[in-house]
Protein backbone atom coordinates (compact mmCIF):
# COMPACT_ATOMS: atom_id res chain seq x y z
CA UNK A 1 0.00 0.00 0.00
CA UNK A 2 2.90 2.44 0.75
CA UNK A 3 4.44 1.84 -2.36
CA UNK A 4 1.51 2.48 -4.55
CA UNK A 5 0.99 5.59 -2.65
CA UNK A 6 4.74 6.64 -3.08
CA UNK A 7 4.33 5.35 -6.76
CA UNK A 8 0.70 7.61 -7.52
CA UNK A 9 2.34 11.08 -5.90
CA UNK A 10 5.86 10.15 -8.09
CA UNK A 11 3.21 9.73 -11.13
CA UNK A 12 1.18 13.05 -10.34
CA UNK A 13 4.89 15.01 -9.89
CA UNK A 14 5.98 13.89 -13.16
CA UNK A 15 3.04 14.52 -15.06
CA UNK A 16 2.66 17.89 -13.09
CA UNK A 17 5.16 19.64 -15.32
CA UNK A 18 3.34 18.41 -18.62
CA UNK A 19 0.37 20.22 -17.75
CA UNK A 20 1.91 23.11 -16.42
CA UNK A 21 3.67 23.24 -19.92
CA UNK A 22 0.14 23.12 -21.32
CA UNK A 23 -1.33 25.94 -19.65
CA UNK A 24 1.73 27.88 -19.96
CA UNK A 25 0.92 27.36 -23.95
CA UNK A 26 -2.58 28.32 -23.81
CA UNK A 27 -2.36 31.01 -21.59
CA UNK A 28 0.17 32.50 -24.07
CA UNK A 29 -2.40 31.66 -27.13
CA UNK A 30 -4.85 32.80 -25.03
CA UNK A 31 -3.24 36.33 -24.49
CA UNK A 32 -2.28 36.64 -28.16
CA UNK A 33 -4.90 36.14 -28.99
CA UNK A 34 -6.46 39.07 -27.24
CA UNK A 35 -4.02 40.93 -28.39
CA UNK A 36 -4.34 40.47 -31.96
CA UNK A 37 -8.10 40.71 -32.21
CA UNK A 38 -8.51 43.40 -29.91
CA UNK A 39 -5.95 45.33 -31.98
CA UNK A 40 -7.77 43.79 -35.55
CA UNK A 41 -11.07 44.93 -33.97
CA UNK A 42 -10.50 48.69 -33.31
CA UNK A 43 -8.53 48.99 -36.36
CA UNK A 44 -11.23 47.79 -38.67
CA UNK A 45 -13.72 49.99 -36.77
CA UNK A 46 -11.29 52.55 -37.70
CA UNK A 47 -10.94 51.68 -41.37
CA UNK A 48 -14.83 51.10 -41.53
CA UNK A 49 -15.23 54.64 -40.20
CA UNK A 50 -12.79 56.02 -43.01
CA UNK A 51 -14.70 54.40 -45.71
CA UNK A 52 -17.89 55.60 -43.99
CA UNK A 53 -17.00 59.29 -43.68
CA UNK A 54 -15.63 58.17 -48.02
CA UNK A 55 -19.26 56.99 -48.60
CA UNK A 56 -20.95 60.32 -46.48
CA UNK A 57 -18.67 62.77 -49.10
CA UNK A 58 -19.58 61.01 -52.26
CA UNK A 59 -23.34 61.21 -51.51
CA UNK A 60 -22.94 65.05 -50.47
CA UNK A 61 -21.17 65.73 -54.08
CA UNK A 62 -24.25 63.39 -55.89
CA UNK A 63 -26.46 65.07 -53.64
CA UNK A 64 -25.14 68.50 -54.68
CA UNK A 65 -25.11 67.27 -58.49
CA UNK A 66 -28.78 66.76 -58.03
CA UNK A 67 -29.47 70.33 -56.48
CA UNK A 68 -27.43 71.99 -59.10
CA UNK A 69 -29.34 70.54 -61.90
CA UNK A 70 -32.61 71.31 -61.04
CA UNK A 71 -31.23 75.10 -60.09
CA UNK A 72 -29.77 75.11 -63.45
CA UNK A 73 -32.52 74.25 -64.87
CA UNK A 74 -34.22 76.81 -63.11
CA UNK A 75 -32.36 78.85 -64.33
CA UNK A 76 -32.08 78.22 -67.78
CA UNK A 77 -36.22 78.65 -67.43
CA UNK A 78 -36.01 82.06 -66.15
CA UNK A 79 -33.33 82.77 -68.86
CA UNK A 80 -35.61 81.69 -71.92
CA UNK A 81 -38.54 83.90 -69.99
CA UNK A 82 -36.89 86.95 -70.27
CA UNK A 83 -34.54 86.84 -73.64
CA UNK A 84 -31.53 84.91 -72.50
CA UNK A 85 -29.64 88.83 -72.91
CA UNK A 86 -26.14 88.19 -72.81
CA UNK A 87 -25.26 91.46 -71.23
CA UNK A 88 -26.80 90.26 -68.04
CA UNK A 89 -25.21 88.83 -64.77
CA UNK A 90 -28.40 86.30 -64.59
CA UNK A 91 -27.03 84.88 -67.88
CA UNK A 92 -24.16 83.44 -66.55
CA UNK A 93 -25.87 81.68 -63.46
CA UNK A 94 -26.90 79.01 -65.69
CA UNK A 95 -23.46 77.71 -66.57
CA UNK A 96 -22.10 78.35 -62.51
CA UNK A 97 -24.61 76.47 -61.36
CA UNK A 98 -24.30 73.69 -63.73
CA UNK A 99 -20.78 73.66 -63.07
CA UNK A 100 -21.36 71.55 -59.58
CA UNK A 101 -23.17 68.73 -61.09
CA UNK A 102 -20.62 68.57 -63.82
CA UNK A 103 -17.49 67.64 -61.45
CA UNK A 104 -20.04 65.76 -59.37
CA UNK A 105 -20.22 63.53 -62.00
CA UNK A 106 -16.53 63.56 -63.01
CA UNK A 107 -15.51 62.91 -58.70
CA UNK A 108 -18.90 60.94 -57.40
CA UNK A 109 -17.86 57.59 -58.50
CA UNK A 110 -16.16 55.01 -55.91
CA UNK A 111 -16.49 51.90 -57.56
CA UNK A 112 -16.58 50.83 -60.85
CA UNK A 113 -20.55 50.44 -61.15
CA UNK A 114 -20.79 53.66 -60.17
CA UNK A 115 -18.11 55.42 -62.84
CA UNK A 116 -20.61 53.35 -65.89
CA UNK A 117 -24.07 55.06 -64.45
CA UNK A 118 -22.04 58.31 -63.85
CA UNK A 119 -20.50 58.05 -67.13
CA UNK A 120 -24.18 57.56 -68.79
CA UNK A 121 -24.90 60.26 -66.87
CA UNK A 122 -22.66 62.50 -68.06
CA UNK A 123 -23.07 61.89 -71.42
CA UNK A 124 -27.10 63.03 -71.30
CA UNK A 125 -26.10 65.84 -69.11
CA UNK A 126 -24.17 66.98 -72.30
CA UNK A 127 -27.24 66.72 -74.80
CA UNK A 128 -29.21 68.70 -71.87
CA UNK A 129 -26.40 71.72 -71.73
CA UNK A 130 -26.17 71.95 -75.67
CA UNK A 131 -30.04 71.75 -76.34
CA UNK A 132 -30.11 74.40 -73.53
CA UNK A 133 -27.69 76.42 -75.35
CA UNK A 134 -29.60 76.08 -78.29
CA UNK A 135 -32.75 77.17 -76.55
CA UNK A 136 -31.61 80.25 -75.08
CA UNK A 137 -29.61 81.01 -78.59
CA UNK A 138 -32.89 80.90 -79.82
CA UNK A 139 -34.86 83.21 -76.95
CA UNK A 140 -32.34 85.98 -77.69
CA UNK A 141 -33.10 85.82 -81.38
CA UNK A 142 -37.04 86.30 -80.30
CA UNK A 143 -37.91 82.65 -81.52
CA UNK A 144 -39.62 81.89 -78.19
CA UNK A 145 -41.87 78.91 -79.62
CA UNK A 146 -39.02 77.26 -80.68
CA UNK A 147 -37.11 78.37 -77.75
CA UNK A 148 -39.34 76.95 -75.33
CA UNK A 149 -40.00 73.86 -77.47
CA UNK A 150 -36.32 73.20 -77.03
CA UNK A 151 -36.06 73.60 -73.50
CA UNK A 152 -38.73 71.69 -72.48
CA UNK A 153 -37.22 68.79 -74.40
CA UNK A 154 -33.59 69.38 -72.68
CA UNK A 155 -35.99 69.66 -69.50
CA UNK A 156 -36.85 65.91 -70.23
CA UNK A 157 -33.56 64.62 -70.67
CA UNK A 158 -32.92 65.82 -67.46
CA UNK A 159 -35.74 64.36 -65.68
CA UNK A 160 -35.85 61.19 -67.40
CA UNK A 161 -32.28 60.46 -68.49
CA UNK A 162 -29.71 62.32 -65.71
CA UNK A 163 -31.46 62.52 -62.40
CA UNK A 164 -32.97 59.03 -62.33
CA UNK A 165 -29.48 57.68 -62.58
CA UNK A 166 -27.80 59.69 -59.68
CA UNK A 167 -30.13 58.75 -57.76
CA UNK A 168 -29.47 55.21 -58.62
CA UNK A 169 -25.61 55.89 -57.12
CA UNK A 170 -26.85 57.78 -55.04
CA UNK A 171 -28.63 54.79 -53.20
CA UNK A 172 -26.13 52.28 -53.72
CA UNK A 173 -23.66 54.64 -51.66
CA UNK A 174 -26.16 54.57 -48.98
CA UNK A 175 -26.41 50.67 -49.04
CA UNK A 176 -22.44 50.74 -48.88
CA UNK A 177 -22.58 53.48 -45.85
CA UNK A 178 -25.18 50.72 -44.09
CA UNK A 179 -22.41 48.09 -45.15
CA UNK A 180 -19.58 50.02 -43.54
CA UNK A 181 -21.22 50.71 -40.51
CA UNK A 182 -22.34 47.30 -39.78
CA UNK A 183 -18.58 46.10 -40.26
CA UNK A 184 -17.73 49.34 -37.80
CA UNK A 185 -20.09 47.37 -35.12
CA UNK A 186 -19.26 44.01 -36.08
CA UNK A 187 -15.06 43.56 -35.63
CA UNK A 188 -14.80 45.49 -31.98
CA UNK A 189 -17.76 43.56 -30.79
CA UNK A 190 -16.05 40.17 -31.70
CA UNK A 191 -13.04 41.52 -30.84
CA UNK A 192 -13.99 42.34 -26.88
CA UNK A 193 -16.59 38.59 -26.81
CA UNK A 194 -13.52 36.94 -27.61
CA UNK A 195 -11.10 38.69 -24.82
CA UNK A 196 -13.37 38.19 -22.13
CA UNK A 197 -13.86 35.08 -23.08
CA UNK A 198 -10.02 34.37 -22.82
CA UNK A 199 -9.58 35.98 -19.73
CA UNK A 200 -11.90 33.83 -18.63
CA UNK A 201 -10.00 30.84 -19.78
CA UNK A 202 -7.08 32.05 -18.45
CA UNK A 203 -8.30 32.90 -14.53
CA UNK A 204 -10.12 29.44 -14.86
CA UNK A 205 -6.34 28.67 -15.65
CA UNK A 206 -5.37 30.56 -12.58
CA UNK A 207 -7.78 28.25 -10.51
CA UNK A 208 -6.21 25.00 -11.48
CA UNK A 209 -2.95 26.52 -10.84
CA UNK A 210 -3.72 27.16 -7.48
CA UNK A 211 -5.14 23.64 -6.52
CA UNK A 212 -2.63 21.90 -8.14
CA UNK A 213 0.42 24.01 -6.93
CA UNK A 214 -1.15 24.86 -3.46
CA UNK A 215 -0.46 28.71 -4.10
CA UNK A 216 -2.92 31.12 -3.89
CA UNK A 217 -1.82 34.13 -6.32
CA UNK A 218 0.73 33.77 -9.29
CA UNK A 219 1.39 37.29 -9.35
CA UNK A 220 2.79 37.47 -13.20
CA UNK A 221 -0.63 35.37 -14.10
CA UNK A 222 -2.69 37.70 -12.26
CA UNK A 223 -0.94 40.49 -13.49
CA UNK A 224 -1.55 39.87 -17.31
CA UNK A 225 -5.52 39.24 -16.75
CA UNK A 226 -5.30 42.29 -14.82
CA UNK A 227 -3.88 44.38 -17.99
CA UNK A 228 -5.81 42.42 -20.09
CA UNK A 229 -9.51 43.39 -18.40
CA UNK A 230 -7.65 47.03 -18.03
CA UNK A 231 -7.66 47.30 -21.68
CA UNK A 232 -10.65 45.73 -22.73
CA UNK A 233 -12.10 48.31 -20.58
CA UNK A 234 -10.68 50.80 -22.18
CA UNK A 235 -11.22 49.90 -25.50
CA UNK A 236 -15.25 49.01 -24.84
CA UNK A 237 -14.96 52.92 -23.50
CA UNK A 238 -13.45 54.16 -26.45
CA UNK A 239 -15.71 51.82 -28.83
CA UNK A 240 -18.78 53.42 -27.09
CA UNK A 241 -17.34 56.89 -27.21
CA UNK A 242 -17.12 56.63 -31.03
CA UNK A 243 -20.54 54.96 -31.08
CA UNK A 244 -21.90 57.95 -29.96
CA UNK A 245 -20.56 60.42 -32.57
CA UNK A 246 -21.64 57.67 -34.97
CA UNK A 247 -25.03 58.26 -33.71
CA UNK A 248 -24.51 62.33 -33.77
CA UNK A 249 -23.64 62.09 -37.22
CA UNK A 250 -26.01 59.57 -38.52
CA UNK A 251 -29.16 60.83 -36.44
CA UNK A 252 -28.34 63.83 -36.57
CA UNK A 253 -26.52 65.91 -38.81
CA UNK A 254 -26.73 63.33 -41.75
CA UNK A 255 -30.50 63.25 -41.15
CA UNK A 256 -30.44 67.25 -41.48
CA UNK A 257 -28.73 66.94 -44.47
CA UNK A 258 -30.46 64.43 -46.35
CA UNK A 259 -34.00 65.94 -45.47
CA UNK A 260 -32.65 69.39 -46.21
CA UNK A 261 -31.40 67.84 -49.93
CA UNK A 262 -34.45 66.73 -50.61
CA UNK A 263 -36.56 69.56 -49.65
CA UNK A 264 -33.91 71.76 -51.47
CA UNK A 265 -34.42 69.09 -54.57
CA UNK A 266 -38.27 69.53 -54.38
CA UNK A 267 -38.90 73.53 -54.59
CA UNK A 268 -36.17 73.78 -56.96
CA UNK A 269 -38.24 70.83 -59.27
CA UNK A 270 -41.19 73.48 -58.16
CA UNK A 271 -39.70 76.92 -59.13
CA UNK A 272 -38.43 74.72 -63.04
CA UNK A 273 -42.07 73.35 -63.59
CA UNK A 274 -43.39 76.80 -62.98
CA UNK A 275 -40.83 78.71 -65.62
CA UNK A 276 -41.67 75.74 -67.67
CA UNK A 277 -45.39 76.30 -67.40
CA UNK A 278 -44.81 80.35 -68.23
CA UNK A 279 -43.36 79.42 -71.03
CA UNK A 280 -45.91 77.25 -72.38
CA UNK A 281 -48.34 78.63 -71.01
CA UNK A 282 -49.92 76.34 -69.25
CA UNK A 283 -49.27 77.65 -65.73
CA UNK A 284 -52.57 76.32 -64.55
CA UNK A 285 -52.46 73.14 -66.17
CA UNK A 286 -48.87 72.27 -63.92
CA UNK A 287 -49.97 73.65 -61.14
CA UNK A 288 -50.68 70.26 -59.41
CA UNK A 289 -47.60 69.62 -60.54
CA UNK A 290 -45.72 72.33 -58.69
CA UNK A 291 -48.05 71.74 -56.15
CA UNK A 292 -46.90 67.97 -55.14
CA UNK A 293 -43.01 69.24 -55.36
CA UNK A 294 -43.60 72.36 -53.06
CA UNK A 295 -46.06 69.80 -50.62
CA UNK A 296 -42.89 67.42 -50.59
CA UNK A 297 -40.70 70.27 -49.70
CA UNK A 298 -42.27 70.84 -47.22
CA UNK A 299 -42.82 67.61 -45.33
CA UNK A 300 -38.89 67.27 -46.01
CA UNK A 301 -38.59 70.61 -43.91
CA UNK A 302 -40.62 68.95 -41.47
CA UNK A 303 -38.38 65.61 -41.14
CA UNK A 304 -35.16 68.08 -40.82
CA UNK A 305 -36.44 70.00 -37.80
CA UNK A 306 -37.77 66.72 -36.13
CA UNK A 307 -35.99 65.47 -33.20
CA UNK A 308 -33.49 67.91 -33.35
CA UNK A 309 -31.62 70.75 -31.57
CA UNK A 310 -33.78 73.93 -30.73
CA UNK A 311 -31.12 75.75 -33.06
CA UNK A 312 -31.69 73.35 -36.14
CA UNK A 313 -35.38 73.83 -35.34
CA UNK A 314 -35.23 77.41 -35.56
CA UNK A 315 -33.60 77.44 -38.62
CA UNK A 316 -35.55 75.31 -40.39
CA UNK A 317 -38.88 77.17 -39.02
CA UNK A 318 -36.66 79.96 -40.89
CA UNK A 319 -36.09 78.59 -44.48
CA UNK A 320 -40.28 76.96 -44.29
CA UNK A 321 -41.33 80.74 -43.37
CA UNK A 322 -39.24 81.50 -46.68
CA UNK A 323 -40.68 78.67 -48.66
CA UNK A 324 -44.44 80.56 -47.49
CA UNK A 325 -43.07 83.48 -48.86
CA UNK A 326 -42.57 82.07 -52.21
CA UNK A 327 -45.60 79.76 -52.04
CA UNK A 328 -47.49 83.45 -52.31
CA UNK A 329 -45.79 84.77 -54.87
CA UNK A 330 -46.99 81.75 -56.82
CA UNK A 331 -50.23 82.38 -55.95
CA UNK A 332 -50.28 85.69 -57.09
CA UNK A 333 -48.68 84.48 -60.32
CA UNK A 334 -51.36 81.54 -60.80
CA UNK A 335 -54.58 84.10 -59.98
CA UNK A 336 -52.71 86.15 -63.14
CA UNK A 337 -52.69 83.08 -64.72
CA UNK A 338 -56.27 82.26 -64.20
CA UNK A 339 -57.39 86.10 -65.25
CA UNK A 340 -55.15 85.44 -68.65
CA UNK A 341 -52.72 88.43 -67.53
CA UNK A 342 -50.02 87.20 -69.55
CA UNK A 343 -47.71 89.57 -69.03
CA UNK A 344 -48.24 89.94 -65.41
CA UNK A 345 -47.05 86.47 -65.14
CA UNK A 346 -44.01 86.82 -66.71
CA UNK A 347 -43.38 89.28 -64.33
CA UNK A 348 -44.00 87.85 -61.54
CA UNK A 349 -41.86 84.72 -62.66
CA UNK A 350 -39.00 86.65 -63.45
CA UNK A 351 -39.07 89.58 -61.21
CA UNK A 352 -36.22 89.64 -58.23
CA UNK A 353 -38.70 91.50 -55.80
CA UNK A 354 -39.58 89.80 -52.60
CA UNK A 355 -42.59 89.97 -53.73
CA UNK A 356 -42.04 88.13 -56.92
CA UNK A 357 -40.87 84.65 -58.02
CA UNK A 358 -37.24 85.52 -58.53
CA UNK A 359 -36.68 87.20 -55.16
CA UNK A 360 -38.81 85.07 -53.20
CA UNK A 361 -37.17 82.08 -53.72
CA UNK A 362 -33.81 83.43 -53.39
CA UNK A 363 -34.34 83.74 -50.28
CA UNK A 364 -35.03 79.97 -49.58
CA UNK A 365 -32.37 79.07 -51.23
CA UNK A 366 -29.89 81.13 -49.65
CA UNK A 367 -31.00 80.40 -45.93
CA UNK A 368 -31.61 76.81 -46.75
CA UNK A 369 -28.05 76.44 -48.58
CA UNK A 370 -26.29 78.04 -45.86
CA UNK A 371 -27.75 75.33 -42.89
CA UNK A 372 -27.08 72.35 -45.42
CA UNK A 373 -23.37 73.37 -45.41
CA UNK A 374 -23.37 73.94 -41.53
CA UNK A 375 -24.69 70.48 -41.74
CA UNK A 376 -22.85 68.81 -43.85
CA UNK A 377 -19.48 69.83 -41.92
CA UNK A 378 -20.82 68.82 -39.12
CA UNK A 379 -21.07 65.47 -40.06
CA UNK A 380 -18.13 65.46 -41.61
CA UNK A 381 -16.17 66.53 -38.30
CA UNK A 382 -18.75 63.31 -36.23
CA UNK A 383 -17.01 61.20 -38.45
CA UNK A 384 -13.61 62.03 -37.92
CA UNK A 385 -14.33 62.46 -33.96
CA UNK A 386 -15.84 58.85 -34.37
CA UNK A 387 -12.16 57.25 -35.42
CA UNK A 388 -10.09 59.27 -32.98
CA UNK A 389 -8.08 57.06 -30.17
CA UNK A 390 -9.09 54.27 -32.03
CA UNK A 391 -6.31 52.99 -33.62
CA UNK A 392 -3.94 54.27 -31.05
CA UNK A 393 -5.98 51.92 -27.95
CA UNK A 394 -5.73 49.01 -30.95
CA UNK A 395 -1.94 49.15 -31.11
CA UNK A 396 -1.48 49.31 -27.16
CA UNK A 397 -4.09 46.47 -27.10
CA UNK A 398 -1.43 44.56 -29.01
CA UNK A 399 1.05 45.72 -26.96
CA UNK A 400 -0.65 44.65 -23.57
CA UNK A 401 -1.60 41.08 -25.52
CA UNK A 402 1.92 40.37 -26.14
CA UNK A 403 3.18 41.70 -22.78
CA UNK A 404 0.15 39.44 -20.48
CA UNK A 405 1.46 36.46 -22.78
CA UNK A 406 4.41 37.09 -21.39
CA UNK A 407 3.75 37.84 -17.78
CA UNK A 408 1.80 34.28 -18.01
CA UNK A 409 4.29 32.31 -19.51
CA UNK A 410 6.89 33.48 -17.20
CA UNK A 411 4.10 32.60 -14.07
CA UNK A 412 3.71 29.12 -14.69
CA UNK A 413 7.24 28.88 -16.01
CA UNK A 414 8.35 29.79 -12.62
CA UNK A 415 6.06 26.63 -10.77
CA UNK A 416 7.42 24.54 -13.94
CA UNK A 417 10.84 24.97 -12.50
CA UNK A 418 9.70 23.84 -8.80
CA UNK A 419 8.68 20.48 -10.33
CA UNK A 420 12.25 19.51 -12.06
Amino acid sequence: MLQQLTGGRGRLRRSTPNLLLAAGVIVLALALLAGVLGWQGLVQRADALDRARAETAQQVKIQTARTSLVIADTDAGTDVLTGADPGLFRYREFGFDLQPATLGLVTGARTDADAATLATANSYLTRYAMQVQAARTLAQNGNEARATTTLTAASGILHNAVLPRLADVQQASQDRLKDDESAADLAPLIAILVTLLAVLAIIGVHLWLTRRTRRLLNLPLVAGVVLLIVITVAGAVVVSRSQNRVVEAKDHALSVVDALVEARFSAFDARSSEALGVLNGATVDQEAVWAKSVEQAETSLGTAASGQSSGVQSDVKDITADLDQYRKAHQALLAAARAGRTAEVERIASGPAPTESVGAFEQFDAFSGALLARQVQSADDAWTSAGDDLRLVGWITLVVGLLAAVLGWSGIATRRREYR
